[in-house]
């Protein structure tokens, strides 16, 4: 964190920052401001440029052929695609990382095979370009394209980065990036060093978030075997790292449809039971157990009765002790169960749940109770129909349950006990270590920290929100420091 202008300087000294050191730090990033600007006035006019030299010298049609070895010949479009949402990353890569194949290109002259553009330019045009700019291109071409891990954000003036395969960390001038990133974001990329600073040359067009570095970990893992990767030999795997890039991409741009499954990890797929019965008392009194902890007193305080004091109709939730998933739960709604005169319905949301109740039924009251049908939807199916019509006769009284400060203050109790359980429990991310097993060596605690990032960024959409101190015990627990999203 860097310490405020009248701060006591970090040296030791006693004097404050803005008489020492700072005086240092404010010549340096005057320094670097004004490398940044020539570079930038070194660079305009330079992507038109090298497009009417690729051209004359490789043709016109070289594009499309550089394009579909980009795409990795994926693309149903053999044509370069000017909208594509690649491009921010396409044309620095097919100046100075593409190189004609020898056997595969269209490309007779045999001067320009193994050579990409920028390398031919710098060869032939070296003498009439701005020695700034000739730098900067020489070092386009030494650097790789990968995965740059966000660790800290200066909003409209750089970033300081890690690159997930070489470990090397920048600091990056870049004002437009920076604005839009976060710490714990990862980008890919192609950084460039030249005049003593480090910017973006190529920058994908979509931030990579948190939960998508778990991916890109073991990626690297599986690649490096645990060992980092110089600049030179990361160059060697352009093509897979390139292809896990269009992939994440693809799955970022169009998501796959969530599997949704319930909390005991069935499919969710909704069904609804009918039966007839002999006595809504009969049935009440074989089936209170299955309301848990709730007494037929309690029940009947909210059943309804005829003329003559006879129950009518009664509804309760089918609860369960515990969750095979969630070890801090008490308890699980598995379903909800109304009886009405002869009837008895049932809606519970797997068919591993409508299975184990139609036994439950039959075994406590068996010939007192007939099955008659079931209706089964789709969560697909079930979700149009809310969204076309909405439950009838609902209004805010029946709903003001849930805005209670009781039950509010009861759900955030829950959470942070779930939450702060999670550290103990086998995480299928983690290859089913828990948090606790997995931050004991680098590999488990990089994906920890993730996970964690992503908890901390989508805590306050979730409802109820995840409070900051929840997070920030876990932290405690597993000895992991939190990264600051901005520069201080």
């Amino acid at each position: 964190m860097k310490p405020g202008r009248n701060d006591p300087c970090p040296c030791g000294t006693g004097k404050k920052f803005k008489h020492c050191h700072g005086r240092t730090n404010q010549a340096q990033e005057t320094t670097q401001e004004a490398a940044w600007r020539r570079l930038r006035r070194a660079l305009d006019g330079y992507p038109p440029m090298m497009l009417r030299f690729v051209s004359h010298v490789f043709g016109p049609d070289v594009i499309d052929e550089a394009w579909g070895e980009f795409t990795l010949w994926e693309t149903d479009e053999p044509h370069f695609d000017r909208d594509t949402p690649h491009m921010e990353v396409f044309l620095p890569w097919f100046f100075h990382s593409w190189k004609p194949d020898p056997l595969e290109t269209s490309i007779e002259d045999p001067s320009l095979h193994d050579r990409s553009p920028t390398s031919v330019l710098l060869a032939r045009r070296s003498g009439r370009l701005d020695p700034v700019l000739r730098r900067y291109l020489a070092a386009c071409v030494d650097s790789p394209f990968s995965f740059h891990e966000v660790l800290r954000c200066d909003p409209g003036r750089g970033l300081r980065t890690r690159n997930l395969f070489t470990g090397e960390e920048h600091e990056v001038l870049e004002r437009s990036a920076s604005r839009t990133l976060e710490a714990g974001d990862t980008l890919f990329g192609q950084l460039v060093s030249a005049e003593g600073i480090t910017v973006v040359e190529a920058c994908g067009r979509y931030p990579i978030p948190p939960r998508e570095k778990l991916g890109l970990i073991d990626f690297r893992e599986r690649i490096t075997r645990g060992v980092p990767l110089s600049s030179e030999t990361l160059k060697d795997w352009d093509i897979e790292v390139r292809d896990e890039y269009l992939h994440l991409v693809d799955r970022l741009v169009n998501p796959a449809a969530p599997h949704l499954q319930n909390t005991d990890g069935e499919d969710i797929v909704f069904h609804r039971l009918f039966f007839e019965i002999d006595s809504p008392r009969e049935a009440l009194s074989a089936l209170k157990p299955l309301a848990l902890d709730t007494t037929e007193e309690d029940l009947l305080g909210e059943a309804e009765f005829d003329a003559d004091g006879e129950l009518r109709r009664v509804a309760f939730a089918w609860t369960v002790a515990g969750n095979v998933v969630h070890r801090s739960w008490e308890n699980t709604v598995h379903g909800h169960i109304e009886i009405a005169d002869r009837e008895l319905r049932a809606e519970v949301n797997s068919a591993e749940r409508a299975a184990r109740l139609m036994g439950i039924l039959e075994d406590r009251l068996g010939q007192a109770i007939r099955y008659k049908h079931t209706e089964i939807e789709s969560i697909e199916d079930a979700m149009a129909r809310h969204q076309s019509s909405p439950p009838a006769g609902s209004s805010s009284e029946e709903t003001s349950w849930q805005d209670s400060p009781e039950v509010r203050n009861r759900i955030r109790e829950l959470t942070a006990a779930h939450y702060e359980s999670w550290v103990s429990e086998p995480i299928p991310a983690l290859d089913g270590l828990t948090p606790l097993e997995a931050v004991r060596d680098r590999v488990g605690r990089e994906k920890v920290e993730a996970l964690i990032t992503d908890m901390e960024r989508h805590g306050s959409e979730t409802a109820p929100s995840v409070d900051e101190g929840v997070i920030a015990t876990i932290r405690e627990r597993l000895g992991l420091v939190r990264i600051p999203r901005h520069k201080a």
